[in-house]
């Protein structure tokens, strides 16, 4: 999924260091004179695909396996892959829209800077400095809400998958009868020895066809 650090890369600590350490010399100064509710309803014009697995794990003992690779479905779902481009596009806006506001209060930090404060009143300078801790206040505020909205797009789009991916094993499930349709993912610690339970494909084919079904239903008549 896209890079969930979003502040991160934003780069925050540099500018409000430096608007502290501004506000806090000017206030010291002397005067002069700062639940899931997706619709699980299976689409009628989905067509589940014919099981690729070649190994018969009725012959096992005491269960009917088949394991899947959640990092190729991630790769190669279409539904998958649309609210990645999507979460990436929400990220690269909030980042664009902190940037700018970003340069605004470095330009006015620079501004103030170069200020001659020589003759200036106290109230000049207290003036001053609450206008960059007002500044550094919003940066903070925008800072975390762009954070929330992110993190609250991701955490929406992680559950639809789950759902999506549940809702589709329950209903191949329904006449492969296995008894454990595990999730494999790199790191997990799942060695596999017996590929012939994989059914990967079957999973990616499933929820391809499943999202085009979807997808074609919401167009508008004629279309």
């Amino acid at each position: 999924m896209a890079n969930k650090n979003l502040l991160l890369l934003i780069g925050w600590n540099v500018v409000l260091t430096a608007l502290l350490g501004w506000v806090l010399l000017r206030k010291s100064a002397p005067a002069a004179g700062g639940v899931q509710t997706s619709d699980q309803t299976s689409t009628p014009e989905a067509v589940i695909p014919a099981s690729t697995m070649t190994t018969d794990t009725a012959a096992l003992k005491d269960a009917h396996i088949a394991f899947f690779f959640m990092d190729t479905v991630v790769a190669h779902a279409e539904s998958i892959k649309e609210s990645d481009r999507a979460l990436t596009n929400l990220g690269q806006g909030l980042q664009s829209k902190l940037a700018a506001k970003r340069a605004a209060a470095e330009a006015r930090y620079q501004e103030l800077q170069e200020k001659d404060y020589t003759y200036s009143t106290q109230a000049e300078r207290d003036h001053d400095a609450q206008e960059l801790q007002k500044l550094m206040a919003e940066l903070q505020d925008l800072g975390r809400q762009a954070q929330q909205q992110y993190d609250s797009r991701e955490s929406a789009v992680l559950k639809q998958i789950t759902t999506d991916i549940d809702a589709f094993l329950h209903e191949y499930n329904q006449t492969q009868g296995f008894d454990f349709i595990l999730k494999v993912q790199a790191g997990d610690g799942v060695w596999i020895g017996n590929y012939g339970l994989d059914i990967t494909a079957d999973v990616v084919a499933g929820l391809n066809a499943k999202h085009r079904a979807k997808k074609s239903a919401e167009l508008p008549a004629g279309k």
